[in-house]
């Protein structure tokens, strides 16, 4: 295979080069040109036809340093799972076209607020103030870069779930139209934390108590969709299953078109269907002492354990692919190992990828985890490296690890002699 930064060899495509080698299904949702009288883009905020999203963002090529393997004793050979401290758009733009079947996504709300520097990070702090400053086409154009690189990634049966409130939701979903199809969103979901958790005094207005997540597939009807059930209030089982067998069992009848009449025991019926407003799952904070403790880790936007198991549940099979870009306290890496799937998960914000590494380590040694073998998982960084660890490696795979960072291409043989050890824009490079 050429290189292909070799002599000769055509300069990486850009990201509008790329979108026009994508079937035209795929692309962005371009009809209708105008709902009324009022005209549509048919682009995302940022999208440039020539440069894509890279006139925003450039492309940065650099490698991933794993800098520890986490071992957690399944004796099968397999791929570790993948914790990375870095920018997830530099980080997705080296995932593989079509490799991962479920995202889940908790950016940052469009606020204003001080919350969403959560640890204090400097490099997160820069980042936020970054797209703040841009005002709210500047969130979208930062968002909308990483959701372009997300529908990317995909499979075609993967789907995507994006949390967000009410600051940005809207202008998130007609985004999110254009790059993922308008005929691509499954479901817009409520999660009504506070109808079961009770309100928070909130001045002159009305309590805030549900955050909306958007939920889409790559392709509609093709994406995995696990029908979900969610249990019987007590009222609905007084009201509807009246009768009590010899047995003491609760039933209620059915008629027939037929005329027959059968029983539906309460102990054989799976419960409601899930619907589109998540009632019944609290936030963390009104967790049961017991489950809380299991759980929190004192980070202030934690997201309830449970709520990432129905997602993951509904749009993922054992054996997935799960990634979280804001992956913040790790709830998603954390239910993803515990339900047997995969994970790609990252944030720029060091500690958070700490605590995650904490805690994935401490859920597999206290958890049990069903007695399934755990997959180990790699803690990695981008673009700032430890230069005891490079300095550690042989030679072969520091010249590898340079040559990547520069954004040359390995030469593939010793046809260019001894002393060029890759190439970059037609220039030799040696390490």
């Amino acid at each position: 295979m050429t290189p292909q930064n070799a002599p000769g060899a055509s300069p990486q495509p850009t990201d509008a080069e790329v979108f026009e080698q994508i079937p035209q299904q795929e692309q962005f949702y371009r009809a209708p040109a105008r709902f009324g009288n009022i005209p549509v883009e048919a682009e995302p905020k940022g999208w440039e036809r020539r440069q894509g999203f890279r006139r925003h963002y450039p492309l940065v090529n650099l490698p991933t340093q794993i800098v520890e393997r986490v071992r957690l004793g399944s004796a099968e050979p397999h791929e570790p799972n993948r914790l990375i401290w870095g920018d997830n758009l530099h980080i997705m733009r080296q995932i593989p076209t079509g490799s991962v079947d479920l995202i889940y996504i908790d950016p940052p709300f469009f606020s204003g607020r001080q919350y969403n520097v959560i640890w204090g990070d400097n490099n997160e702090l820069r980042s936020f103030n970054d797209i703040w400053e841009g005002g709210l086409d500047g969130y979208l154009i930062w968002l909308n870069a990483r959701l372009y690189e997300m529908k990317r990634i995909l499979k075609n049966t993967g789907s995507i779930y994006v949390h967000c409130d009410w600051h940005a939701s809207h202008y998130i979903k007609v985004e999110m139209d254009k790059i993922f199809g308008y005929d691509n969103m499954v479901q817009e979901i409520i999660w009504a934390y506070g109808s079961a958790s009770g309100g928070r005094a909130a001045g002159n207005k009305p309590v805030k108590s549900h955050d909306t997540i958007l939920y889409y597939a790559k392709s509609y009807g093709a994406h995995i969709y696990n029908r979900q059930y969610t249990a019987y209030s007590e009222k609905y089982v007084r009201e509807r299953f009246t009768y009590t067998d010899d047995d003491g069992r609760r039933y209620r009848t059915r008629k027939r078109p037929s005329g027959e009449i059968n029983r539906q025991y309460l102990d054989e019926s799976p419960g409601v269907p899930l619907s589109s407003v998540w009632s019944d799952i609290t936030q963390l904070y009104a967790y049961h002492l017991v489950k809380r403790r299991q759980e929190e880790i004192g980070y202030p936007t934690q997201k309830p354990e449970a709520l990432l198991e129905r997602i993951i549940k509904t749009s993922s099979n054992e054996g997935d692919v799960i990634a979280d870009f804001f992956i913040g306290g790790g709830t998603t890496a954390a239910v993803a190992q515990r339900l047997g799937r995969r994970f790609i998960a990252c944030d720029q914000s060091r500690v958070a990828v700490a605590v995650t590494a904490e805690r994935l380590k401490y859920q597999s040694a206290t958890r049990g985890l069903d007695d399934a073998p755990v997959p180990d998982f790699t803690v990695e960084q981008w673009g700032i490296y430890e230069a005891e660890r490079l300095s550690a490696m042989p030679a072969a795979a520091f010249r590898d690890f340079v040559l990547r960072a520069y954004g040359a291409t390995r030469v593939a043989n010793d046809d260019d002699g001894p002393h060029i050890h890759g190439w970059r824009n037609q220039f030799p490079i040696w390490v």
